[in-house]
């Protein structure tokens, strides 16, 4: 067999002699890649489950090695912060449901039906979310294309819509963490996206510090645009008002088909609150079910705990009703619990769970206990009498009885006059009797009054001389002296809270018996000299600020130290009792009830200082000591503030 290298020949010309294929072409070489692929195929047919592959990039640079881990450490530090936000720390507990607060910011707006088109796109059904009642709060699962961002493994939304009623929308955003803005379809010149009721609404929720803005523009069925035109031009004019009071980076969703009610859930989902200063490190919750006993008087109210938690050991406040002290609080079953996770069947079946009772009796105090013995001065004793009187002086004998060779005694340092013209006055007087006293004695003839040492108003100035006889030149200064104390009078009776600095010798010297301060605003005074006896019950911190810092890290071991390390993210029932009947009467019809932990220093009667500032629109006088409504965080009290002018910094 002859075969030429590097000529192809044709299978059916390789023949032997008798017929069959040479040995060497009828070998057949198997690729070992094909036997690979084979066996694993074969294995995997038989239920061998296939190892992970682990790519490998030989070719990665050390840069992108440290971009890769600086976006793992991004990934937990964004996971960490939302659980934080959303009140869920520990990481076996699940995040309680984002509290949205549906709020209309004008009459064609339907908050109410917008609520439930949401729920409908939540998966619930039209039926059922037909009957959800107005104005309470209704919690629901986002589906799986509204999943949020790192950290809320399966996010639920609570809905709240409050009614437009002022305090009832501010109590409402103390607790939510997303407003959706809802405006009406309608806008022009003429008519702005908000009406002015809205316009308020807005004004008092920027005054309180708002949390995540989100804009929906939905409005009845029937108030819709007569042309496509019509509508292009109301939508241009809502989002330009939109914008001018939330910001252009604020999102704006058109929620008026169905479609676009899932584009506004997936936002819904995907948005992640922000920190309000004023609420963190406290624990709130907002009721979505209240009990109330009238025989006990004890108020049990049903939700979610957020931030750091809640404890019986602390003061609880009910946002417009006062101070009030929790009795016990209790774990129950949630009822909107995550689908899919390992413990939602124990968060349905858990029965109620009593974690923390109060121990005793609250501190209630509000005053500081009157002590009558601070204001008291106890009478001297004998001996601090005696050693007064010997410390003292002799008193100064009269002119008048003092006799020849008595010695006058020397005045004190201590005993100083301080008003210069009755020292100038009584010295003079006391040395004309001194003389006419010795010229008696002595026989030598006294200084007649004549009419030349006589002033205009028939003052006699040989009365102030000695035995000399008064010339023109003293009769003239007398006369000067006596015009300079004529316009001193009357100037101390039109300026009588004035005083002259003396010329002749130093000030220190002349009022040295009254205190000066050289500046009212940074010279050192006595704070406490003269107060009202009212005064005395007021508490007083002297370092505010480490007081705050210590009394919040006091309150915070108490939350972690509930039993199962808190109650923050549960949904618990906290009893609060001493509640009259009258906090339920008053509180609004479709309003939920708000309760925050107060610090141990924050139910104390104290002076506060604050810097308020007028809005610009509000051109009415505010008058001092007028009863105003003071919303603090969650707390909100009358008080009568009393207004000055803040000091200008230097």
């Amino acid at each position: 067999l002859k075969v030429v290298v590097g000529c192809p020949v044709p299978p059916a010309r390789l023949r032997c002699a008798n017929g069959q294929l040479p040995a060497v072409v009828m070998h057949h070489h198997r690729s070992s890649l094909k036997d690979k692929q084979q066996k694993g195929s074969s294995s995997r047919r038989t239920g061998e489950s296939r190892g992970p592959v682990k790519k490998v990039n030989v070719n990665t640079s050390k840069q992108d090695r440290l971009n890769s881990m600086r976006q793992v450490r991004q990934t937990k530090r964004d996971e960490l912060l939302q659980r934080k936000r959303m009140g869920a720390e520990q990481d076996d507990r699940i995040a309680p449901p984002k509290v949205i607060a549906v709020i209309p910011f004008h009459t064609q707006a339907d908050a109410v039906s917008l609520k439930r088109q949401i729920m409908v796109a939540c998966g619930a059904k039209p039926e059922a979310a037909a009957a959800f009642a107005p104005h309470e709060p209704t919690s629901a699962m986002l589906p799986a294309f509204a999943q949020g961002g790192p950290g809320t493994r399966k996010p639920r939304v609570l809905l709240v819509d409050p009614p437009r009623d002022l305090l009832a929308v501010l109590d409402v955003a103390k607790c939510a963490d997303v407003v959706l803005a809802v405006l009406g379809p309608h806008a022009s010149l003429e008519e702005p996206a908000f009406d002015e009721h809205g316009y308020r609404l807005l004004t008092a929720l920027k005054a309180q510090g708002l949390p995540l803005v989100i804009g929906a523009v939905h409005g009845a069925s029937d108030a819709m645009a007569p042309s496509a035109k019509k509508a292009a031009d109301n939508k241009k004019f809502v989002t330009r008002y939109f914008a001018s009071e939330f910001g252009g980076e604020t999102k704006l969703f058109p929620a008026t088909t169905e479609e676009e009610v899932k584009m506004l859930v997936r936002g819904l989902g995907g948005a992640t609150p922000k920190d309000l200063t004023w609420r963190a490190e406290r624990g709130y919750l907002m009721a979505q079910q209240v009990e109330y006993s009238s025989a006990d008087g004890v108020l049990c109210l049903h939700g979610y705990v957020r931030g750091t938690g809640l404890s019986c050991k602390h003061l609880a406040h009910l946002t417009g009703h006062g101070d009030f002290e929790i009795s016990k609080i209790a774990v129950l079953s949630d009822p909107c619990p995550v689908i899919g996770e390992h413990n939602a069947d124990m968060q349905m079946q858990a029965p109620e769970r009593i974690v923390d009772e109060t121990k005793g009796e609250s501190d209630l105090q509000r005053l500081r206990p009157y002590d009558p013995t601070t204001a008291e001065q106890t009478w001297p004793s004998a001996e601090e009498l005696g050693e007064d009187a010997a410390m003292m002086p002799p008193p100064p004998v009269p002119a008048h009885r003092r006799r020849r060779g008595q010695a006058i005694p020397a005045p004190s340092k201590d005993c100083v006059d301080g008003d210069e013209e009755d020292a100038e006055m009584d010295g003079e007087g006391d040395v004309a009797e001194d003389n006419d006293d010795a010229d008696s004695d002595d026989g030598a003839p006294s200084v007649a009054a004549s009419g030349a040492a006589e002033t205009d108003d028939g003052w006699d100035v040989s009365s102030n001389m000695t035995m000399e006889v008064p010339n023109a030149e003293v009769v003239a200064a007398e006369r000067k002296r006596r015009e300079e104390m004529r316009e001193r009078s009357q100037e101390d009776m039109e300026f009588p809270d004035e005083v002259d600095t003396p010329l002749d010798h130093p000030a220190r010297e002349r009022f040295q018996r009254y205190r000066g301060l050289k500046s009212f605003r940074t010279s050192p005074w006595d704070p406490y000299e003269d107060l009202p006896v009212e005064y005395s019950r007021i508490w007083e911190f002297e370092a505010f600020a480490s007081t705050a810092r210590a009394f919040k890290q006091q309150y915070v071991e108490d939350c972690y130290g509930v039993e199962g390390g808190g109650v923050g993210a549960l949904y618990c029932a906290v009893y609060v009792r001493g509640v009259p009947p009258a906090v339920l009467e008053s509180q609004p019809r479709g309003v939920p009830f708000v309760l925050s932990n107060l610090f141990p220093c924050e139910q104390k009667v104290s002076v506060v200082h604050a810097t308020v500032s007028r809005h610009r629109e509000y051109d009415e006088p505010v008058k001092s000591k007028q009863e105003m409504s003071l919303h603090c965080g969650f707390r909100r009290l009358s008080a009568r503030p009393t207004y000055s002018e803040a000091p200008k910094k230097s």
